[in-house]
């Protein structure tokens, strides 16, 4: 069975101790665990990128999922479990691009992955500064891995020695969702639409560009340009 098949590990309760294996007898679960699993997290996305994390309901959740609010309990557990599941899907994509790809490239993937899930991007937007969400220990420990890489990468000669690989990474990451979590600025900017396939690509393709100027070979902000 692979992972994407297992349930979640079922919640704790208060003593501790593992609360019983809920049985669901929903027959979707029998016919299509997979599809199930993946309808409930597409409509958690949606419902935690339109009201955050407090003002989601799994009630709406499991009607837009075309399943029983017991079926989200059984895969989930909770609210929680499926902000962290959600999480977990968005990292375990995410970070193997930043690590496998060079830099320039995987920003603009990045740009595509983020055209591609709009939910992960505008839940993101509306998590509050004073108010940790769920899963943000083990989230906030992979991003800071990705740091890592890019201090390697800066090692190597890829990034220019003299730019702080913390701002970089808050400042490519903004980019890389700016068209879905700005779109009305991005389109005042660009005239053109932000939501189009071929917009995109272009903007993509010049985020990574940039990034790509980066590298040691780029000339110092103030120096006399290179003919």
């Amino acid at each position: 069975m692979s992972e994407e098949e297992r349930p979640s590990a079922e919640p704790t309760a208060q003593s501790g101790k593992r609360q019983r294996r809920r049985h669901s007898g929903d027959p979707d679960r029998r016919r299509d665990p997979v599809g199930t699993r993946r309808a409930i997290l597409a409509a958690a996305g949606a419902e935690f990128g339109a009201h955050g994390f407090d003002g989601a309901r799994v009630v709406r959740i499991a009607e837009a999922a075309g399943v029983s609010h017991q079926l989200i309990t059984y895969y989930f557990g909770s609210k929680r479990g499926l902000y962290e599941a959600l999480s977990d899907r968005w990292l375990s994509t995410a970070m193997p691009v930043s690590h496998d790809l060079p830099f320039a490239e995987a920003v603009g993937r990045y740009v595509h992955m983020a055209h591609e899930d709009p939910g992960w991007v505008h839940t993101l937007t509306r998590e509050q500064p004073d108010a940790p969400p769920p899963a943000e220990d083990e989230r906030a420990a992979e991003l800071l891995k990705s740091v890592e890489e890019l201090r390697a990468r800066q090692a190597r000669g890829e990034i220019r020695g003299d730019i702080d690989v913390g701002v970089l990474s808050l400042v490519f990451f903004a980019a890389s969702i700016a068209p879905e979590a700005l779109p009305w600025i991005a389109r005042e900017f660009t005239q053109q639409d932000p939501g189009s396939q071929e917009f995109i690509d272009h903007y993509a393709e010049q985020v990574a560009r940039i990034i790509a100027a980066l590298g040691d070979d780029a000339p110092t902000p103030g120096s006399p340009s290179q003919d």
